[in-house]
């Protein structure tokens, strides 16, 4: 985890990936005693075609274990945040969120329900030194 000043990033050099059948989970800790508001946030460069996500929460009070994760044992969605439409123009999406010192916030990213089938496919690194061209990260 490192800390910009934008929030705290984590973990270094991860593909995000999304398509109709692949989602990212990605979780993150809040650390800070006194902060009970977090902000979570999802910028993402120009597309060439629009794409549809879905931005779920999932029930998990405790870091989900990687290297076991699937889509059988993925903890259960809790809500839908939004539906992020990407596009030609660079996006920041964010969103408040309430959180207290140490809990674990996990966040799923998949295809809309909306979006066309074959329409939805995109990945990119989240890069330790340089978090362009797209990022997830909170700030505490």
């Amino acid at each position: 985890m490192r800390t910009t000043r934008a929030g705290t990033i984590s973990p270094d050099d991860r593909k995000v990936h999304v398509t109709q059948s692949v989602s990212t989970i990605f979780q993150f800790r809040a650390i800070d005693w006194g902060m009970e508001n977090c902000e979570l946030h999802v910028a993402v460069p120009p597309m060439d075609r629009p794409t549809t996500l879905a931005l779920y929460r999932l029930n998990a009070t405790v870091p989900v274990d990687i290297s076991t994760l699937s889509f059988n044992v993925r903890p259960p969605r809790v809500a839908k945040l939004d539906n992020i439409v990407l596009g030609q123009d660079s996006l920041n999406w964010h969103r408040k969120l309430s959180c207290v010192m140490d809990d674990v916030l996990v966040f799923e990213l998949g295809c809309s329900e909306d979006e066309p089938s074959g329409g939805c496919d995109i990945e990119w690194w989240q890069a330790h030194k340089d978090t362009a061209p797209g990022q997830c990260f909170t700030t505490l």
